[in-house]
């Protein structure tokens, strides 16, 4: 992941959807199943930046959608648990 800043730039998007579809391929060669922490961080810091630019509605509730699924995974995770 590039270093993040304030603004999302079309490098990094460009790099998060390389990564998306290296851990699609991974997943589907591999058979592992599961959600990628660090993708949905990224994923939720790229969306949260976006929404923080902008005062269209629904656009937050998307970035809020990214962060209650990075939230669940973690304490999934904390929990044993291991989607």
């Amino acid at each position: 992941m590039s270093e993040l800043s304030t603004r999302v730039s079309p490098r990094e998007i460009a790099e998060f959807m390389d990564a998306l579809r290296a851990h699609r391929n991974t997943v589907f060669n591999d058979s592992r199943t599961g959600p990628d922490a660090a993708l949905l961080a990224w994923k939720s810091s790229i969306l949260g930046r976006i929404a923080d630019q902008t005062d269209d509605a629904e656009t937050r509730v998307v970035a809020d959608e990214a962060s209650a699924e990075l939230a669940a995974l973690r304490a999934d995770d904390a929990s044993g648990g291991g989607r």
